[in-house]
């Protein structure tokens, strides 16, 4: 594997991880492997090769102060490449300048539109939303939730099913704010986003401020609890919408979490799930009495809405 490169100290530089050439098979562990341990999400890029050849590669993009993350992510490459010895997956590390990185990264994101009314549009592109339109402004940061990644947009797909103007919002493992932010504009009247990363609560702080959601969409540091504290202070009996994009096993560990803080006939959104975990996740969640709605798919990925 390639050698952790050592950044001098007094460089804002950042990383840049690269893996060339994932197939079908390879390219969803890399993804989980990449979004766990990455910061901004990761990013699939397919350019057009001087023959015409398409030529794919995943990217990520960490702080050189991201020490522990960079070797995790060599380790797991590692372990994956001993699981699929034919596939490479030997990753190209570089070193990005801060102003290289900013044009890097930004390159990748453009104007999305999810579903029937949801446009996300990040920070630094102009876009006119028709009247029907929802504008989810972003700026990803190093956070995850830019839109671009499948279980995304599925949640965001499914927010748009089952948010009820008045309804309350509990988003676990928020990343940027993005889910938070459209549930915000789908018309809940409350919504609280939860993560264990201070970056991640930083950034969508600012994110909810660019939207001018404050008065809706509340960022705490940490994670779910039974039950979970209700910062308003106005003792709702739960939630009656739980979104969390996250990974399958996070979400096997929390279904007590999900169904104790769901309100009575509450639902559960939850999504970051490979497909050939998700009938683990669905069995978990149905022992802790969460019955399944639905279950979306989207390539190797899955989000599966349940209700209590």
């Amino acid at each position: 594997m390639s050698a952790t490169p050592r950044p001098d100290a007094g460089h804002q530089d950042l990383i840049e991880v690269c893996v060339p050439n994932p197939t079908p098979e390879t390219a969803p562990p890399v993804m989980e492997l990449l979004e766990r341990w990455g910061r901004g999400g990761a990013v699939v890029e397919q350019l057009v090769g001087p023959t015409g050849d398409q030529i794919t590669s995943i990217k990520v993009y960490l702080s050189t102060e991201d020490h522990d993350e960079l070797r995790q992510i060599e380790i797991g490459l590692a372990l994956l490449h001993r699981a699929f010895p034919a596939q490479g997956l030997e990753p190209h590390i570089r070193l990005l300048a801060e102003t290289d990185w900013a044009e890097a990264w930004k390159a990748h994101y453009h104007v999305l539109h999810v579903g029937r009314r949801l446009v996300v549009r990040p920070s630094w592109r102009e876009y006119a939303p028709l009247p029907h339109e929802l504008l989810l402004e972003l700026d990803p940061g190093m956070a995850f939730g830019s839109g671009l990644h499948p279980t995304t947009q599925l949640c965001l797909r499914a927010l748009e099913e089952m948010v009820q103007p008045g309804a309350t919002v509990l988003d676990v493992g928020t990343g940027s704010g993005i889910l938070a932010i459209a549930a915000g504009r789908l018309g809940a009247a409350r919504v609280l986003a939860l993560d264990t990363d201070p970056l991640a609560v930083l950034v969508a702080r600012q994110n909810v401020a660019l939207n001018r959601l404050e008065p809706v969409v509340a960022v705490e540091e940490g994670t779910l609890a039974i039950p979970q504290v209700d910062r308003r202070g106005d003792g709702h009996a739960g939630w009656g919408v739980i979104v969390a994009n996250i990974l399958a096993e996070t979400i096997v560990q929390l279904a007590a979490a999900f169904r104790a803080n769901l309100a009575p006939a509450g639902v559960l959104i939850a999504s970051g799930i490979i497909a050939d975990r998700s009938d683990e996740v669905i069995a978990s969640l149905h022992r802790h009495q969460l019955a399944l709605l639905e279950r979306q798919t989207d390539g190797d990925w899955v989000a599966v809405t349940a209700r209590r």
